[in-house]
């Protein structure tokens, strides 16, 4: 009975996030790709963790090794497809090809037995190199969109927003340990553990990995205006600047940040910054990448920190408290843990010990 039981855990966080996600998506019509993209993974990982528990609790399973070998290996794309839904980054032909292995077993694992090849055991190899090749692709692919949308962020934000993907990062690296782990159960068959208690092992690990994704996503969004598409205008403008145009816009962006203090607006967007010095947002990003060899929120917090320590510095304040909150408001910090961080990381003192430091001199 315990058996059972631990082996269904699967099937049941599968089903348990298919629902949930049924209900969000019927509920709200924001994010419908994101949301529609989630949940056919785990509309998909709920049959095929129904598979094997009527597999490994000795009942008949629906098409046996066809269905279980057409769906594993649309487990990992349809991540990846809600991967690329999450980050707002355009359809491609990555998903599409990467069912393509799971469309081909549809159709030539039926012929083989129709017409009686004799091939299961050559089908049943080539699907789990696909599938090894499908989890490195993803993990590959997956890991660069995530890097790639936090830099973006960083280039249009100054409040943190690439801290919004940190817990989809940090669950990629788990998915890339439980996917070797798949790989090699894949390489030697579930028959090697029908009826062992070893089973217990990627079930409690496909369990935490399958709550902990679940969980992830239910919490997980970018704003709608984020990551907005780039105008084909705006990429000719950065492609055809010269030296000279590039240094006199940069120029100009410092003097509005030092100037004008745009810093001191806690919710400053590159956009902001762009009007400000009348060009766009895509020239502005990549003027200061180029010149500075900082993101937008990189240079933002220099000016943020230089600004928090003559605040700190300031005599003038008789408290640490008070002058603690002056920097964070005066500055343009968000918020107290974020000024905490960004100000360790860049001076190698919390605020305090650089207050009591420059106050003793």
């Amino acid at each position: 009975m315990l058996y059972k039981w631990i082996i269904s855990l699967p099937m049941m966080l599968c089903f348990f996030w298919s629902i949930f996600f049924v209900v969000r998506f019927l509920r709200s019509s924001k994010e419908p790709r994101v949301t529609g993209s989630i949940l056919l993974f785990y509309s998909a990982a709920t049959v095929l963790y129904l598979d094997h528990w009527m597999y490994f609790s000795g009942h008949p399973s629906f098409l046996g090794e066809w269905s279980y070998s057409v769906v594993n290996l649309c487990v990992y794309p349809l991540y990846y497809a809600y991967l690329r839904a999450l980050t707002r980054t355009k359809r491609s032909y990555e998903v599409p090809l990467l069912l393509l292995p799971a469309a081909l077993v549809t159709i030539i694992f039926p012929l083989n037995v129709y017409f009686r090849w004799g091939g299961e055991d050559l089908i049943h190899l080539v699907a789990r190199l696909f599938f090894a090749t499908q989890v490195v692709w993803v993990l590959v692919r997956g890991y660069r969109l995530i890097r790639d949308t936090q830099q973006r962020l960083d280039n249009n934000y100054t409040d943190d927003r690439s801290y919004l993907l940190q817990p989809t990062h940090t669950l990629l690296l788990f998915v890339g340990f439980t996917a070797f782990v798949s790989m090699l159960l894949n390489l030697l068959g579930r028959d090697s553990f029908d009826g062992s208690v070893l089973v217990y092992i990627p079930v409690v690990l496909m369990s935490i990995l399958l709550y902990g994704l679940g969980y992830v996503a239910a919490h997980t969004s970018l704003p709608e205006e984020t990551l907005g598409q780039v105008e084909a205008e705006d990429e000719e403008q950065v492609r055809t600047a010269t030296m000279e145009e590039t240094d006199k816009l940069f120029n100009k962006i410092t003097t509005a940040l030092r100037e004008e203090k745009l810093f001191t607006n806690p919710n400053l967007t590159i956009q902001d910054l762009a009007s400000a010095v009348g060009s766009n947002r895509t020239y502005v990003s990549a003027c200061i990448n180029r010149r500075s060899n900082f993101s937008f929120s990189q240079l933002v917090a220099q000016y943020r920190v230089e600004n928090a320590k003559t605040v700190l510095a300031d005599p003038q304040y008789t408290s640490d408290h008070e002058a603690l909150s002056n920097a964070i408001v005066l500055s343009g910090f968000a918020s107290d843990p974020t000024f905490y961080r960004i100000f360790k990381d860049a001076t190698g003192l919390t605020p305090l010990q650089f207050r009591q430091q420059n106050l003793q001199k």
